[in-house]
C-alpha cells in the first residue's frame, strides 16, 4: 500500500482530508533548504529512504523541489526498451556471410530500362540471393536512446555527447536546474537490450571539454583509450549502480570549472536518490567539495508537530475515546484533554512514520488496554522494518546525518532521527500481529512511550490545577501561613523568606495534601478530591508508569470542573 493510497483510504473511510506532505512544517523547511542551495549555485543531492520511493513520496518531493526553480529541465525516466528483434536464420546453402552481403561490394549496374528482361548469365546454383545487409547504428553508450545523457540531450534538443557542453555554452539563455530521479535510473539498469552488457550511459570526466583522462579509461598515462570522446570504453564493465549519475556530476563540475562560470550563472543538478542508487562513496565525496554540491538527508526532517498535523484530520473522525461516542459527551474541555493525550500517544509511538500514525489513529479507540493489539494490526498492514534491519544503537544523540554504520538501517527505515535523538522504528521491537501482543521488553518500551505522552500533555494541566488550588487554599487556612510553610514545605524558597504567602503558593501537591491531612488546611470536599487525584497522577507519571483509563477519565473530568469553580 502506497502513501497516496493510505491517505485516500483514510479520507474515504472518515471523510477527512489528508494533509499533503508538502504542507507539513518539517517538509517545507527542507524544501526551502534545497531551494536556497540551488539558488546559490550549488548542485543538490537529496537522499531519501526506500519506503519513500515505494510510496511515491520521493517523487512528490522531487517535483516540489524542482518546481521552485524558474528554469528547469526534468529528465524523464528511462522508457521501456524496444523488443529485441531476432534476425532470420540463414537458409540452406548460405555462405559464411550468412546470406547477407555488404551493399558496397555489389556491382552497380546502370542499365537502360527498355522493357526487355536480360539474361546476364548469373547462376544462383540453388543458393538464396545475396541482398544488402540492413545498416545498424554502432552500439555503445553514446548511442543508447534510453541513456541518461541521451534523454538529457533530447530535452535540450542536442545530441547526447553535446548535452553537458550545451549546459555551459556561453550563448545559452538561462542556466537550468536539471532534475534526475536516480531510483528510476537504477530500476532501468539491466532491463534494456539496446546496449551491450556492461556498458553504461554517460560521459567521462572531461568529456565536455573533449579530453578524457587516461586514468578514467584504464589506459596508461598519455595513451589513448581508443574510444570516442565522451564514451565509456567497453573494458569498463561491472560499474556500480549510479555510475552514470556520478559521471554526470563529475563531467558537469569539470565543464563548469573550464567555463569559469560564477555561482549565479551555473547549471545545477537536483538528484533525488536512495543510497542503493549511487556508488557508496559518492555522498561523502560530494559533501567534501566535489562539484560544489550540497547533500541533504531525509534525517530529522519530521518532528512531533509534523506527525500531529498529519493525524489531526483523522482524529476528528476516529472511534470514541475509551469506547464512548465523543459527539455525545457533555464536557468539551475533558474531551479536549483526552484527545490531546490520544494524539500525543500516537505521535510518541509512531514517531515520524506518517503512514503508521494515520493507521493507528484510525484503528485505536484511545483505551490503554487496546493499544498493543491495534498497533500490531497496523504494523501488519503497513510493511516496515524487521528486527534484523536494525543494528544495536550504541548512543542516543543523533548527528546531522546517519553514520556509516547506520546508513543501511536508515535506508530501510529501521533507524530514524526523532527530535534530535536516535530511535529504532517501532516495528523493530513490537510484533506485527494482533494475535501476538507485546510482552516483556516490548511491553516495557510501549509503556514508557505512553507514559511520556501522558506526561507531555497532563503535566501542564496538573501544575495549573495546583496553582489554582493553592490560591483557593489561602482562604481555608487553620494556622498562620508562615507556620504552615515552615512545617510542611520540604525546601522553603530562600528568596521568599519574607513573603510567606508567595512561599505558600509554591507548595507542591504532596505538601498541600499533607497539610490538609494534618489539619493545617480545611479544603472543601471537591478541592480535596482533586488534590488527591493530582498527587496520584503526578506520582504515577513521575515513575514512568501509565494512568489507567478510569483514572485518566476521572482526572480529565475533575480538571474540567475545577476550571469552572471560582478561586
Amino acid at each position: 500500500m502506497t502513501g497516496a493510497e493510505t491517505e485516500a483510504g483514510a479520507g474515504a473511510r472518515t471523510g477527512a482530508r489528508a494533509v499533503p506532505p508538502g504542507e507539513l512544517p518539517g517538509v517545507r523547511a527542507q524544501l526551502r533548504a534545497v531551494a536556497a542551495d540551488l539558488a546559490a549555485g550549488l548542485n543538490c543531492l537529496w537522499l531519501v529512504t526506500d519506503a519513500m520511493v515505494e510510496s511515491g513520496l520521493a517523487d512528490e518531493l522531487y517535483r516540489g523541489a524542482l518546481s521552485a526553480a524558474p528554469v528547469r529541465v526534468d529528465v524523464p525516466p528511462p522508457a521501456s526498451a524496444p523488443p529485441h528483434v531476432t534476425e532470420p536464420e540463414p537458409g540452406p546453402g548460405a555462405g559464411e556471410s550468412g546470406g547477407w552481403a555488404d551493399a558496397d561490394e555489389l556491382p552497380f549496374l546502370d542499365l537502360p530500362d527498355d522493357g526487355f528482361d536480360l539474361d546476364l548469365g548469373w547462376s544462383l546454383d540453388g543458393a538464396p540471393p545475396r541482398v544488402p545487409a540492413p545498416r545498424k547504428e554502432p552500439t555503445g553508450p553514446r548511442y543508447d536512446p534510453h541513456g541518461l545523457l541521451a534523454r538529457l540531450g533530447k530535452e535540450l534538443s542536442v545530441d547526447a555527447d553535446e548535452a553537458v557542453a550545451s549546459l555551459v555554452a556561453p550563448d545559452r539563455y538561462g542556466r537550468p536546474v536539471v532534475g534526475i530521479r536516480a531510483w528510476a535510473e537504477t530500476e532501468a539498469t539491466g532491463t534494456r537490450t539496446g546496449a551491450p552488457t556492461g556498458t553504461q550511459t554517460g560521459v567521462l570526466p572531461g568529456a565536455a571539454t573533449g579530453v578524457v583522462p587516461a586514468a578514467a579509461t584504464g589506459a596508461p598515462h598519455g595513451a589513448s583509450s581508443g574510444a570516442p570522446t565522451g564514451v565509456l570504453p567497453a573494458a569498463a564493465t561491472g560499474a556500480p549502480h549510479g555510475a552514470h549519475v556520478e559521471r554526470l556530476f563529475r563531467s558537469l563540475a569539470a565543464a563548469v570549472k573550464d567555463a569559469g562560470l560564477p555561482p549565479a550563472e551555473r547549471p545545477r543538478l537536483l538528484v533525488v536518490a536512495r543510497l542503493r542508487d549511487l556508488p557508496e562513496s559518492l555522498p561523502d565525496e560530494l559533501r567534501h567539495g566535489l562539484g560544489d554540491t550540497a547533500v541533504h538527508w531525509w534525517w530529522g526532517v519530521l518532528g512531533r508537530l509534523d506527525t500531529a498535523t498529519a493525524i489531526a484530520p483523522v482524529l476528528d473522525h476516529a472511534p470514541g475515546t475509551s469506547g464512548r461516542d465523543r459527539h455525545r459527551h457533555s464536557d468539551p474541555l475533558a474531551e479536549r484533554i483526552r484527545r490531546a493525550v490520544r494524539s500525543e500517544t500516537v505521535v510518541e509511538v509512531c514517531g515520524p512514520d506518517l503512514e503508521l500514525a494515520r493507521l493507528l489513529a484510525l484503528d485505536w479507540d484511545g483505551a490503554r488496554h487496546t493499544l498493543g493489539a491495534a498497533l500490531g494490526r497496523c504494523l501488519a498492514r503497513s510493511p516496515g522494518p524487521v528486527p534484523a534491519d536494525c543494528p544495536p544503537l550504541r548512543r542516543i544523540g543523533a548527528l546531522l546525518r546517519p553514520g556509516a554504520e547506520l546508513r543501511q538501517a536508515w535506508a530501510r527505515g529501521a533507524v530514524v532521527s526523532w527530535e534530535g535523538r536516535l530511535r529504532a522504528h517501532v516495528g523493530v521491537w513490537h510484533p506485527a500481529a494482533p494475535s501476538s501482543p507485546a510482552t516483556g521488553e516490548a511491553e516495557d518500551r510501549l509503556t514508557a512511550l505512553v507514559s511520556q505522552a501522558q506526561q507531555r500533555v497532563l503535566t501542564p494541566w496538573i501544575e495549573e490545577a495546583r496553582q489554582r488550588l493553592a490560591v483557593r487554599a489561602l482562604g481555608h487556612l487553620n494556622r498562620p501561613v508562615a507556620t504552615l510553610v515552615a512545617g510542611y514545605s520540604a525546601r522553603p524558597p530562600a528568596y521568599l523568606g519574607r513573603d510567606p504567602e508567595r512561599a505558600f503558593l509554591e507548595l507542591q501537591v504532596g505538601e498541600l495534601l499533607r497539610a490538609h491531612i494534618g489539619g493545617a488546611l480545611a479544603l472543601p470536599t471537591r478541592d480535596a478530591a482533586l488534590l488527591r487525584l493530582l498527587v496520584d497522577a503526578r506520582n504515577v507519571l513521575a515513575h514512568r508508569s501509565v494512568l489507567y483509563d478510569r483514572t485518566l477519565d476521572e482526572l480529565c473530568a475533575e480538571l474540567s470542573q475545577a476550571d469552572l469553580r471560582a478561586p
